[in-house]
């Protein structure tokens, strides 16, 4: 579901290295059609023959709960954390975390971004994207 990909930049004499993950949906070699990484054959046409390509890494939510899971800085507690299904730009649904709050009755679509999550994660993180509206304050 992640690729790590490997990023260089000159600065001058220095050349900077960095790694940074994409999210990868499937593609059907058939015909075409994008999938959701955890899908194993193409809802579209049947065929099994899937490859791997990059997603731009932004959606919109569909649908989100919040659930108690339990936290890394604190192990015997549970916190609230949102499960979220999010369409990607590129159209598959998919499973995510989210990060930040979501409005409790947008007005609008709530716009997310992939974010690097820890290894070991079972679902994408997402990040609820602001507007320039929210960030200058207009309602």
């Amino acid at each position: 579901m992640f690729e790590q990909q490997v990023q260089c930049s000159s600065t001058g004499a220095r050349s900077v290295r960095t790694r940074r993950r994409a999210l990868m949906i499937l593609r059907c070699e058939e015909c075409a059609t994008l999938l959701a990484p955890e899908e194993t054959a193409c809802t579209s046409c049947g065929r099994d023959e899937l490859e791997r390509v990059r997603a731009a890494g932004t959606g919109t939510v569909v649908s989100w709960t919040v659930v108690d899971c339990s936290s890394v800085d604190l192990p015997l507690a549970l916190v609230p954390c949102t499960l979220a299904i999010v369409e990607l730009d590129e159209g598959p649904w998919i499973y995510t975390w989210i990060e930040g709050e979501l409005p409790v009755h947008p007005e609008r679509s709530v716009r997310v971004e992939f974010r690097l999550a820890e290894s070991g994660e079972r679902f994408p993180v997402f990040a609820v994207r602001r507007t320039v509206a929210d960030r200058a304050g207009i309602s």
